[in-house]
């Protein structure tokens, strides 16, 4: 990994930089349990979300967008360094779920979060003049890197700005619910402080993420909404909570807006997993967070570029989490480190072709609201293999998005195929796998 490093520092200083002119100002607005429907923009019929999907018709929306992981951590460390969870090891939320008696032992995977030798998108972008925030949630661990002792989570991993406010999370203010209004002061003042140079902002709501917190006088109007019209998404409290985080989007780029930074800010809107099932519904797609099935892996993704992102445009281009390092790393003149595992999406974004990919894969060693397993998407195709039983399940996502009819008995030889692809992509990250469980306890469990 500083073999990795090293090559990436000396090449940073080889590359020829983009005049500081060139380089917009990146604005990352990053959801916690965002579901692939839960705006308007992407079919919700229950939450307002006017600023968001205003947003949308400004830029493109991407329907085909994946997070690395089914849970939080994962993803995360997929977005600071463009490489799969797998192959870093860090292949759950932190600190995880505790299964003693589960069928199989999970892996000594790395609990700490990212390492002194992680290259982080904010070291990237740093390098290249940008002043860095990375605001709200990190979940990355606070392990410090040398010389940053004392120093919050993303301050010790190349960012100017940025610390965790867990207790933003469960705020019970109705008018600030999860501190969606605060975060978006903290961003309009680092920018503010930065206008003069290129900056990067990664506004990391704790929202929607549950505790569910809400306005209450505004989850009455949700509650009255629900009674007269029973939409399939029913959770007025959710509903209440969408629409403050909807507000806190909209007072952020009013306030671009009013500041003439706009035409030069790209603005993307991501989530870290699928919805929640409970709290959301994110039918017509399989289950949610906590799942290998689509509603857990696919996420609402929003571009908007003036000038060069294509306004009301939809794209289903297959984009992941891990893309975003080499997509920010060509769009501001950087170099990213060898062995990162995403693709360059700038054409894509610009309402291009999107890269050629073979595959997208993924690896959860770990119990959650489902098994413990593997998948891989492929063509119209998905493969997911449960590691407790080895039995595999094959859906045709074009035919049957919602994962209903298990094709893998009609098509053995094409299960068997992606299977293998599956297997020896493991083999190459060197991902860590699950063993026999000697305290298992026999007892049901839901995939």
């Amino acid at each position: 990994m500083m073999r990795r490093k090293l090559l990436f520092l000396l090449v940073g200083l080889l590359a020829l930089p983009l005049r500081a002119a060139d380089k917009p100002n990146i604005l990352l607005i990053f959801i916690d349990d965002m579901g692939a429907v839960d705006l308007g923009c992407f079919g919700s019929s229950l939450y307002r979300t006017p600023n968001i999907d205003r947003l949308a018709t400004e830029g493109v929306r991407f329907t085909g967008a994946y997070a690395a992981c089914h849970v939080c951590s994962p993803t995360r460390a997929s977005l600071q360094t463009g490489i799969y969870p797998a192959r870093l090891h860090i292949t759950d939320w932190l600190t995880g779920h505790k299964k003693p008696t589960a069928k199989l032992k999970v892996p000594d995977w790395r609990m700490e979060g990212l390492s002194d030798a992680d290259v982080t998108l904010g070291e990237i972008l740093g390098e290249q003049g940008y002043a860095t925030a990375w605001l709200g949630k990190w979940h990355l661990g606070n392990r410090l890197k040398k010389g940053k002792e004392g120093a919050p989570g993303p301050q010790s991993f190349g960012y100017d700005a940025g610390g965790e406010e867990w207790n933003l999370n469960k705020k019970e203010d109705g008018e600030d619910p999860k501190g969606v209004f605060t975060l978006t002061r903290e961003a309009q003042e680092f920018i503010g402080k930065h206008r003069d140079q290129p900056w990067f902002v990664g506004l990391s709501h704790y929202s929607v993420h549950t505790p569910v917190r809400f306005n209450r006088k505004l989850k009455a109007e949700y509650d009255e909404i629900v009674k007269e019209k029973s939409p399939r998404q029913k959770n007025a409290g959710y509903a209440a909570m969408v629409e403050a985080l909807d507000e806190s989007v909209g007072q952020l780029l009013k306030w671009l807006d009013q500041q003439g930074l706009s035409e030069n800010t790209l603005v993307i809107f991501f989530s870290d997993n699928g919805g929640l099932v409970g709290p959301t519904d994110n039918t017509p797609l399989r289950a949610g967070k906590g799942t290998l099935y689509e509603g857990g892996t696919r996420v609402p993704m929003i571009v908007r570029w003036p000038g060069k992102a294509p306004a009301g445009t939809t794209s289903d281009a297959r984009f992941c989490s891990i893309d975003f390092v080499p997509t920010l790393g060509a769009i501001t003149g950087a170099k990213v480190p060898d062995g990162v595992d995403g693709l360059d999406f700038t054409e894509a974004w610009k309402g291009g072709k999107a890269p050629e990919r073979d595959a997208l894969y993924w690896h959860y060693p770990h119990y959650h609201k489902g098994m413990p397993g593997g998948s891989v998407v492929k063509g119209d195709w998905k493969l997911i293999e449960w590691f407790e039983t080895g039995d595999v399940e094959l859906y045709n996502l074009v035919d049957d998005p919602s994962e209903k009819r298990d094709l893998s008995e009609k098509k053995p030889e094409l299960a068997k195929s992606m299977l293998a692809d599956l297997k020896a992509w493991r083999k190459d990250v060197g991902a860590q796998m699950m063993t026999a469980n000697p305290n298992h306890k026999p007892g049901k469990r839901k995939r």
